[in-house]
């Protein structure tokens, strides 16, 4: 299959292009620089202006779209109107995409669309975000799917829970955490009283590579591991893989307004349609997690 993929420079990007190679499909990452594309096939665009991928697109002639990308991912941009622009770049990218041929589109939304959760959510949670980022992914999820439908393609939309893994980046808690160990200081952290899923970042670009690969998949489904363990099982698991001696000092941030206790979703739709299952245990993700900071620290 050949497959347009957005945002394929970034974290969970990268990791979708290596897994739908590595099955045999022909992949063209839609990179934000031309020193980023690596692949004969890569250009260089902004998803953002459809005057900067048009052609390309077309040129490639793509069986599928895979939209990966997002403009203001960082956590101090979650909450800016600009989140807003994704929208209408969206719906574009879908129509372009259509107009080049292709007849699958699929989108990353994000746990952030069902707002501030109490329990594991399926997908028939009620969708109620908080912040203009969850706002926006919802927004997009909808029309992508009913864009799809206009134009006769199969549409996916899939919500992603607590993702994390190699070539993760500060601010994000757990390179944050093992960073902090590493350089011998004492993490200052939340109550951590949180229950939170966290899926490693080879086991989501299975699930987006099942997705597309399936034909009965069509609407949103959770991209999630099922489980919600203790916020601080998995700090203390994490200080315990890298054997410091260092005490994270609990209580020491207070916690924000919107601050998310219980990140958990439900794939059993994912399950039962493709037949997915995460594979990576989370002790082994935290090695990865934990080497990769060492291997900085040594570099640095």
């Amino acid at each position: 299959m050949r497959v347009v993929l957005t945002g394929a420079g970034g974290f969970i990007g990268r990791e979708i292009a290596r897994e739908l190679r590595a099955r045999g499909h022909v992949v063209a990452g839609l990179m934000r620089g031309a020193a980023q594309c690596e692949d004969p096939h890569d250009f260089a665009a902004d998803f953002l202006q459809p005057d900067s991928y048009r052609d390309a697109l077309i040129a490639f002639q793509p069986d599928a779209l895979i939209h990966a990308g997002w403009f203001g991912v960082a956590p101090r941009e979650r909450d800016l109107r600009t989140q807003l622009d994704n929208v209408p770049a969206v719906g574009e990218l879908v129509t372009q995409a259509a107009s080049a041929g292709a007849r699958i589109v699929l989108g990353l939304g994000t746990q952030a669309e069902y707002g501030l959760t109490t329990d594991v959510v399926a997908e028939d949670a009620p969708a109620c975000p908080v912040t203009l980022y969850g706002m926006s992914k919802l927004a997009a999820g909808a029309a992508l799917l009913r864009l799809a439908q206009q134009n006769r393609m199969r549409g996916v939309w899939g919500r992603i829970f607590g993702v994390y893994g190699p070539g993760e980046t500060a601010p994000s808690m757990l390179p944050w955490l093992a960073r902090e160990l590493v350089a011998g200081r004492q993490p200052q952290l939340t109550a951590c009283t949180q229950n939170w899923d966290f899926l490693h970042v080879r086991d989501v670009a299975g699930a987006v590579a099942d997705l597309l690969e399936c034909e009965a998949a069509h609407g949103v489904f959770n991209i999630a591991s099922g489980a919600a363990p203790p916020l601080r099982d998995t700090v203390l698991a994490l200080r315990d893989i890298m054997q410091s001696p260092i005490e994270p000092v609990f209580g020491a941030v207070p916690f924000g307004p919107e601050q998310i206790i219980f990140l958990g979703g439900d794939p059993a739709r994912l399950m039962r349609t493709t037949g997915w299952r995460p594979r990576a245990p989370l002790a082994t993700g935290l090695l990865e997690v934990a080497q990769e900071a060492r291997e900085a620290a040594r570099l640095a």
